[in-house]
C-alpha cells in the first residue's frame, strides 16, 4: 500500500490556480494591464504635460484627476452590491472596440487639424479618456463600468478646454483656476460619500469649504506658489481629508480596517481577445505622433521698461493709443495689451498707387507667463469668423529679431489684413508684437479689435471639423502689404534701440 503525496510542482500549480481565482488578484491584474496600456499609449502626452507643467501651464491639474477619480470611485465600489452575472462579452468587445477606434481617430485624424490649438484644447487628453473607457469595458465589462458613470462624467467635465473656459469666465486668476477645480473636487467628494442624497450634499459642501480654505491660505501665505501645488493641495487634499472624515465617522465604535469586507468577484469572464485588442490599440496610439511644441522666441528685446509704449519710428506719427484689460484673464494678472495706431507722415507710391498715407496698428502683448503664449496663439486675440489664413513668411527685422508675415482674408467684410508678428524678451516679460495693415487705404478702415475670442474660436473649430481645413486656409495668398510691413517693421524694431546711449 502506497501513499501519494503532492510534489512541490503540484503544490505550486495549485497555489497558482488559487491565486488566479482570487477576486483581489484578478482585479489587480486586470487593472495593472489596463493602466499599463493607458500609460504606454499616451506616454508622449504625459511627457508633454510634464514639460508644460515645468513651464507653469495650468494643465498640471490633469495629474490631479487620478486622485479625484480614485476618491469618487472607491466610494461607489464600497457601496457595490451583488451583481447578477449577466454579461455579453460580444457586446463588451463591440462597445469597447468602438471606443478604442474613436480614441485612435481623435489622435490620428482630428488632432492634426487643430495643431495651433493643441495646448489650448489638448485633444489627446480626450482621446486618452476615451481609450481608458473603452479599455475598461473590454477588461471589466460594460455593466460594471456603467456603475461608475458619475466618475466618467466628472472626468469629462474636467477636460482642458472646459476647465479653461470655466476659469476664464470667473476671472482667469490663479484663485479662479483653483476655485473651479475645488468645486469639481466637491463633486468627487459628493460621489464618494453619497450613500444618501443628504450625505452627498454634505460631502460636497465640506469638500468645497475645505478646498477654499486651503486655497485662500496658500495664496495668502505663499502667493508665489507654483500652480501645480496650488491645484494639487487645495483639491486632492480636501477630497481625501473629507473622504477619510466621513469614513471614520461612519465607523464609530467599529473596526477601522478598510478591507474587512470580502472582495466581490469579477462577474465578466476573462477574454484574451479583449486584452489583445487593448494592447494592440495602445501600441498604435503610442506611435501616432503629437504636434511639435510651439516655439516661443527668446530673442533679447530692447532696453527700457517693458511697460512703456513702443517708440514710433521716424516718418510716422501715433494717432491713438488704447489698452485692453481683459487679457489678464488669459495671460496672467500682470499681463497688458496696448494698441498704438500709427500713420505715415507722407504717402509712398510703393504702398499705395495714389500715394495716400498708410495706417497700421501695433498691438503689444506683455506677459510674465511665457507658457500662456503657446496656449493662446496670436490669432486667438481677435474674434475673426469666416476668415481664411495664409502660410507664414519669415521676415528679418534686424537686431536678431525675425518676424512672421501672413494674411487673413475676411469673406464676410471682403477685407484682407496683413500681419507681421514677432516676439522678444525684455527683463522677465515676454512681449508679442503684432503689426497689422488692411487693404482698405481709406481713413476709417476696419482693423480687427483685440477681443476675447473663445466662443468664436470654438465656432471656427467646429466648422473646421465639419467642413475641413479648406474653409480656414488661404492657399493662394496675395501679400499686398509685404513691402509696407517689412519696411515699417525694420524701422520699428530699430527705433527701440537707443542711439549713442540716448533712450528712445
Amino acid at each position: 500500500m502506497t501513499t501519494q503525496t503532492d510534489t512541490p510542482d503540484a503544490e505550486q500549480t495549485s497555489t497558482g490556480k488559487a491565486a488566479a481565482r482570487n477576486p483581489a488578484w484578478v482585479i489587480a491584474t486586470r487593472w495593472a494591464v489596463l493602466l499599463g496600456c493607458v500609460v504606454l499609449a499616451f506616454f508622449p502626452t504625459w511627457v508633454r504635460l510634464a514639460e508644460e507643467a515645468a513651464d507653469g501651464a495650468i494643465t498640471t491639474y490633469i495629474f490631479v484627476l487620478p486622485v479625484l477619480a480614485a476618491v469618487a470611485a472607491q466610494g461607489i465600489a464600497r457601496r457595490r452590491s451583488g451583481e447578477l452575472p449577466i454579461h455579453d462579452r460580444q457586446t463588451d468587445i463591440i462597445v469597447g472596440g468602438l471606443a478604442l477606434l474613436a480614441a485612435v481617430a481623435i489622435k490620428a485624424l482630428w488632432l492634426p487639424r487643430y495643431v495651433d490649438q493643441y495646448e489650448l484644447a489638448h485633444l489627446d487628453v480626450l482621446a486618452g479618456l476615451i481609450f481608458f473607457l473603452g479599455g475598461a469595458i473590454l477588461v471589466f465589462g460594460l455593466r460594471p463600468v456603467g456603475r461608475f458613470w458619475s466618475v466618467w462624467l466628472l472626468l469629462l467635465a474636467l477636460g482642458p478646454l472646459t476647465y479653461r473656459m470655466a476659469a476664464i469666465t470667473v476671472g482667469g486668476s490663479r484663485f479662479a483656476y483653483g476655485a473651479v477645480l475645488v468645486v469639481l473636487a466637491g463633486a468627487a467628494g459628493a460621489i464618494a460619500v453619497g450613500r444618501t442624497r443628504r450625505r452627498g450634499w454634505l460631502g460636497f459642501f465640506c469638500t468645497v469649504a475645505a478646498g477654499f480654505a486651503v486655497l485662500a491660505m496658500m495664496l495668502l501665505w505663499w502667493p508665489s506658489v507654483h500652480i501645480a501645488w496650488l491645484q494639487l493641495i487645495s483639491t486632492a487634499g480636501a477630497s481625501v481629508l473629507v473622504a477619510f472624515g466621513f469614513y471614520f465617522a461612519a465607523r464609530r465604535g467599529k473596526s477601522k480596517s478598510p478591507l474587512t469586507g470580502a472582495v466581490a468577484p469579477v462577474t465578466a469572464k476573462r477574454s484574451w481577445s479583449s486584452l489583445v485588442i487593448v494592447v494592440v490599440a495602445a501600441a498604435i496610439l503610442f506611435v501616432v505622433p503629437l504636434p511639435e511644441r510651439t516655439a516661443i522666441s527668446s530673442t533679447p528685446g530692447p532696453p527700457g521698461a517693458p511697460s512703456a509704449p513702443l517708440a514710433v519710428p521716424a516718418g510716422w506719427s501715433q494717432t491713438d493709443r488704447r489698452t485692453f484689460d481683459w487679457v489678464r484673464s488669459y495671460f496672467g494678472r500682470t499681463a497688458t495689451l496696448t494698441r498704438q495706431t500709427i500713420r505715415a507722415d507722407e504717402g509712398n507710391p510703393s504702398w499705395d498707387i495714389e500715394s495716400r498715407p498708410r495706417t497700421v496698428v501695433v498691438d503689444v502683448l506683455s506677459t510674465a507667463n511665457r507658457a500662456s503664449l503657446a496656449v493662446y496663439p496670436e490669432s486667438t486675440l481677435y474674434r475673426l469668423t469666416n476668415t481664411r489664413t495664409s502660410a507664414t513668411l519669415p521676415v528679418k527685422l534686424g537686431h536678431d529679431v525675425v518676424g512672421e508675415l501672413y494674411t487673413s482674408v475676411s469673406d464676410q467684410l471682403l477685407l484682407t489684413w496683413t500681419k507681421l508678428v514677432f516676439t522678444w524678451v525684455r527683463s522677465d516679460v515676454t512681449q508679442r508684437v503684432t503689426v497689422i495693415s488692411v487693404d482698405n487705404h481709406e481713413p476709417g478702415a476696419v482693423f480687427p479689435i483685440p477681443t476675447p475670442a473663445m466662443a468664436s474660436n470654438l465656432g471656427t473649430s467646429l466648422a473646421t471639423f465639419l467642413r475641413g481645413n479648406t474653409i480656414a486656409v488661404d492657399n493662394n495668398p496675395d501679400y499686398k502689404d509685404r513691402e509696407l510691413l517689412t519696411d515699417f517693421g525694420i524701422d520699428l524694431v530699430d527705433a527701440q534701440w537707443p542711439e549713442d546711449g540716448v533712450e528712445p
